[in-house]
C-alpha cells in the first residue's frame, strides 16, 4: 500500500533520516510548522512509514575488517530451510530474499579474511545452498542516508 506524502512529510523524514535525534523545534523550524503540528505529522508517520530509529556504525571501527553482500543460490525447494538456519547467525547483519542473481542476499561482518572464508565455507555447506558469491566491500562511495525496511 503506497502512501502519498505532501511537502512538509517528505521533509520530515529527509532530516530525521539525517539526524533522528533532532528535537522536534527544530524540525518544526526547519519545515515550517508549529512543534505540535510536527509531533501529530511524526507520529502519524511512525504508524505507517518510519519502521525504526536507528545509529549507523563503521563496522572496521569495530574490529570488522571485511565486510561483504554476499548472494546465495538456493535450491527453490530448500529456500526457506536455508533462511531459518540463517536468519540467526550473528555474523549476518541482514539477510533479504531478491529476484536476480541469487535468491537470498545477506549482509555478513567479518574479523578478517580468514573468518569471512569460513563463514561462506559454512554456508555453501548447508544442505540446500548451491553456490555462495561473497562481493567485498572495499569502500563507502554513498551511504543510505534514507535507509529502508521491506516487510
Amino acid at each position: 500500500m503506497s502512501l502519498v506524502l505532501d511537502e512538509k512529510d517528505s521533509k520530515i523524514i529527509e532530516k530525521l533520516a539525517e539526524n533522528a535525534r533532532i528535537t522536534y523545534t527544530d524540525l518544526a523550524r526547519v519545515v515550517g510548522l508549529s512543534d505540535v503540528a510536527v509531533i501529530k505529522r511524526v507520529k502519524k508517520l511512525e504508524e505507517k512509514i518510519i519502521k525504526r530509529y536507528t545509529i549507523v556504525v563503521d563496522p572496521r571501527t569495530l574490529g570488522y575488517k571485511v565486510v561483504s553482500f554476499t548472494g546465495i543460490d538456493v535450491d527453490p525447494e530448500k529456500l526457506f530451510e536455508v533462511v531459518e538456519i540463517l536468519k540467526n547467525k550473528s555474523y549476518l547483519k541482514g539477510l533479504w530474499l531478491t529476484t536476480g542473481d541469487h535468491q537470498l542476499v545477506a549482509l555478513i561482518w567479518a574479523k578478517d579474511d580468514e573468518e569471512a572464508g569460513k563463514i561462506h565455507k559454512e554456508i555453501v555447506e548447508i544442505n540446500g545452498v548451491k553456490r555462495v558469491c561473497p562481493a567485498i566491500v572495499l569502500k563507502t562511495v554513498k551511504d543510505i542516508e534514507k535507509g529502508f525496511y521491506i516487510d
